[in-house]
């Protein structure tokens, strides 16, 4: 469907350029008023245009033959000779028909890109709900296997298919981006939304993130989330968490210090998380770098970024 519902060739596309023409002809009235020596067919033109651009090359060449006819019997005969082609007009006639073509030409080729770059969005975006789909029901699967493969291992089973859970929901956020960037807002949003706003604030100008690094902010997001939960702010009544970023040069620096006399104590050992994200994040020349002070875990996370973000 073209703008106003005028598709090429149909009745309300002629129509649509009779209307243009019309319009002409009562501006060129108008002017005329005004100014007598105005260029006979020069309306027109912007009629020729508008009709082809919107209703088709045939609507162009309506407007055209109609705008072409019209000048000439309203307009024309008092300054050319009654005959309708003669020497002395045949420069006008000329003029007028060889920079009608030329604007058809412009018009359709427009319409003929706009069409195709309409194609292949819809069949960019039909490829993009696809992927999207079997990628949601690849995770599926995966969680299956993991709760089939781990069903005596009830905290592994735990801790993956949240992770997992995490995944897809980062996944969702970067198929709603077309696969461009995600706010990094939105990735807290998402990993702090079950556990309310008021004991977690963050601050920092918001920062569009490559698609590259995504996953791996989600994954940190969630990994100190439920370590918080576990063990941290989010597991006392009265603790806190204070998110902070930067984004100096394409380095992202984020501060996480979680309060509330917690009273931690430093692991003995990494565990898979922390292995895993500290093998990831080499991969962006970033560190993690976690102090377990007595009011809380202190943790910051820097990295630099593929693109430059933009703030």
């Amino acid at each position: 469907m073209w703008p106003w519902g005028l598709s090429p060739g149909s009745p309300r596309a002629f129509a649509f350029a009779a209307t243009c023409v019309a319009v002409a002809t009562v501006f060129h009235i108008s002017v005329g008023t005004v100014r007598p020596e105005t260029v006979v067919f020069a309306p027109y033109y912007a009629a020729t245009l508008v009709a082809a651009l919107l209703g088709g090359a045939a609507a162009g060449i309506l407007a055209m033959i109609l705008g072409g006819v019209i000048a000439y019997w309203l307009f024309a005969q008092a300054n050319w000779d009654v005959a309708l082609f003669t020497v002395n007009n045949l420069d006008n006639w000329v003029l007028y028909g060889g920079s009608s073509v030329v604007i058809l030409w412009a018009a359709v080729s427009y319409r003929s890109l706009l069409q195709w770059l309409r194609e292949e969005q819809r069949k960019r975006q039909l490829l993009t709900d696809e992927l999207a789909h079997r990628l949601g029901n690849t995770l599926a699967t995966v969680q299956a296997v993991v709760n089939q493969s781990l069903a005596s291992e009830t905290e592994l089973r735990e801790k993956i298919s949240a992770r997992l859970a995490a995944l897809a929901a980062t996944n969702d956020l970067l198929f709603k981006s077309d696969w461009q960037t995600v706010s990094l807002r939105d990735i807290l949003i998402g990993e702090f939304r079950p556990y309310g706003s008021s004991r977690i604030h963050w601050e920092g100008e918001d920062v569009q993130c490559p698609s590259q690094v995504v996953m791996l902010l989600a994954l940190i997001t969630h990994e100190l989330t439920t370590n918080a939960v576990k063990y941290g702010a989010l597991s006392k009544p009265d603790g806190r968490i204070d998110v902070s970023w930067q984004n100096v040069d394409g380095r992202l620096t984020i501060h996480w210090v979680e309060s509330g006399n917690l009273l931690l104590t430093p692991p003995t050992r990494k565990g898979f998380g922390t292995k895993l994200l500290s093998s990831a994040i080499r991969r962006f020349h970033g560190q993690v770098e976690t102090r377990f002070e007595p009011s809380g875990l202190n943790c910051t996370i820097s990295l630099a970024l593929p693109d430059r973000c933009r703030a």
